[in-house]
């Protein structure tokens, strides 16, 4: 399975054109072995005139093929990496956002960071074993022709060195898990600290506490790591036992059993030397075989998760169509995370008529944010559905109808580069900035925001400019003025809102401010995940200068 996955990911012509680079690489190699040999029994002038310009030139094809051999691998295990990476993020980035919050963090940066790498670093690992399994198919039936003792003897050390390795894995396999979910909590913590620097700066014991658990993750991990050397030392002490056994076996035992000439213990004991490396590189990458195995799972099991949605379409042609009315009719919605209990918004039933301004009010963790998520297509309902002008939004029109949106949540992220904006003028650009209260704060340059360390109110401004130039028919805004001043607060209810809604957009804001509910159409309630409407009867569209 992991092979074929591999398989998969590789470069189409370049894997090819590998396979006959490494059968190359590999007889070129049983060449010289063959070459030595056959000088070895030859006479002096016969092995200088015949064998050994063939020395040198299966020297060459292999010193040659080798070189070629490791750039070509190392363009095919990048390219796997790249690959792999690539469409894992492209899955993550069709899920819904709920998907990524079920998950721990720091086993999705594990899985894209360590786990991609490992298994890409496989496809190294066969590739240059690739050529060291050709020689061998070929140097131990030579071994058995010159002495059936000495191949026999080589089989059961390669039995031998398999089994030890095999055995020192089942020990580590274990140890391997305990490792890895030792670094995803690792990488929880960092991430911890880095989100929560300036608290920890402000509170010592906090600082202390959390230095100590990582502290003590780390400490964990490096017991782990030395145990897992002792266990892998000593499998490498088992490996080397045997070969000198094998050493000893052909130099003492073979031409006693078999009463042998020298010359041919000489060519036995090339063949074994010769095959010692090739035979030890495929053993020795057994461990690094079952860590592959374990992170390809991981791996497997979010592909298989991110495969149920492969077949939605993500690409829309062109804008959305104007609509009239979105209904949303019966809807119940699920909002799951890991760290609390699911939270049950609905059954309701809803409209959104074109150009209103809704307000949504209720107390936190009343529904208000999980309403906006399903509103915005950004959450699936497990009942009822969503209508656009009497068409019902499906699988097939999801990106269409999300298409229409444009939100700022109460957890928001803003993107230094305009991504999906890089055609923005700089006139319209500054005009937004401006039309934000941002002018001479920060600007936008190159299709980059030139800064971001803003405060948190100044900040909200600029993801709430960056939805201006998005220009869409419908914004949300998740308790945008939560993190204003009053100055801006009234900028925000008495100038934007109007002005948005002169422009015809449809907006719905959620707000704990109730001294401004005379400025919206719609105000509606939730609470414990149900909706009452408390206004119902639209005002008339005031103008852009009131």
């Amino acid at each position: 399975m992991m092979l074929r996955f591999l398989w998969s990911h590789g470069p189409q012509r370049v894997k090819y054109v590998l396979l006959v680079v490494a059968l190359a690489a590999g007889l070129s190699r049983d060449f010289v072995m063959i070459v030595i040999n056959k000088a070895a029994a030859a006479p002096l002038g016969e092995a200088m005139s015949t064998w050994l310009p063939l020395f040198v030139l299966a020297f060459i094809v292999v010193v040659g093929s080798a070189f070629i051999y490791d750039v070509m691998s190392t363009a095919v295990t990048t390219h796997v990496i790249n690959s792999v990476r690539l469409k894992v993020i492209g899955g993550l980035l069709k899920m819904q956002p709920n998907f990524i919050e079920r998950h721990q963090h720091g086993a999705l940066y594990h899985i894209l960071t360590t786990d991609v790498s490992i298994v890409a670093g496989f496809t190294n690992t066969v590739l240059s074993l690739l050529p060291s399994f050709i020689f061998l198919s070929i140097a131990i039936p030579q071994l058995f022709y010159y002495s059936s003792i000495a191949g026999i003897s080589a089989v059961i050390v390669m039995i031998g060195g398999v089994l030890a390795y095999h055995l020192q894995q089942k020990a580590m396999s274990a140890l391997n898990t305990d490792a890895r979910t030792l670094d995803v909590g690792y990488f929880e913590l960092v991430s911890d600290m880095l989100r929560g620097i300036r608290e920890l700066r402000l509170h010592q014991g906090r600082r202390d506490s959390l230095a100590a658990d990582v502290r003590q993750v780390l400490t964990k991990l490096r017991h782990i790591l030395i145990k897992a050397n002792r266990i892998y030392a000593t499998g490498e002490g088992a490996v080397h036992s045997l070969r000198f056994m094998l050493f000893a076996g052909i130099v003492f035992l073979v031409p006693f059993l078999g009463h042998t000439e020298a010359t041919v213990t000489f060519q036995v004991l090339t063949l074994v030397l010769f095959s010692l490396t090739p035979f030890e590189q495929i053993v020795t990458s057994y461990p690094s075989v079952i860590g592959t195995l374990v992170s390809y799972v991981r791996i497997a099991d979010l592909n298989a998760q991110l495969a149920q949605f492969e077949h939605l379409k993500d690409a829309i042609d062109g804008e959305p169509a104007g609509f009239r009315k979105i209904m949303l009719r019966g809807i119940t919605a699920v909002h799951a995370s890991r760290e609390q209990s699911p939270f049950v918004l609905g059954p309701l039933d809803f409209e959104l008529n074109r150009g209103e301004l809704v307000f949504l009010i209720g107390p936190n963790g009343s529904g208000k944010t999980t309403f906006m998520n399903l509103l915005a297509g950004l959450l699936d309902p497990s009942e009822g559905t969503i209508e656009v002008d009497g068409a019902t939004v499906g699988p097939d029109n999801l990106s269409e109808y999300r298409a229409r949106f444009s939100a700022i949540f109460t957890q928001y992220h803003v993107f230094r580069k305009l991504y999906g904006l890089e055609a923005t003028q700089p006139n319209t650009a500054a005009s937004v900035l401006e039309r934000s209260r941002l002018a001479g704060i920060t600007s936008i340059e190159n299709q980059s925001i030139t800064r971001l360390d803003l405060s948190a109110g100044q900040k909200r401004r600029l993801a709430l400019a960056i939805l201006l130039l998005e220009d869409r028919d419908i914004i949300m805004l998740d308790e945008f003025v939560a993190e204003q001043d009053p100055e801006n607060r009234e900028y925000f209810f008495k100038s934007l809102l109007p002005w948005l809604k002169w422009r015809g957009k449809t907006v719905v804001v959620s707000t704990h401010d109730l001294n401004w509910l005379d400025s919206c159409d719609r105000l509606l309630k939730f609470e414990h995940g149900q909706l009452t409407v408390l206004r119902d009867s639209p005002l008339p569209i005031r103008s852009a200068a009131e």
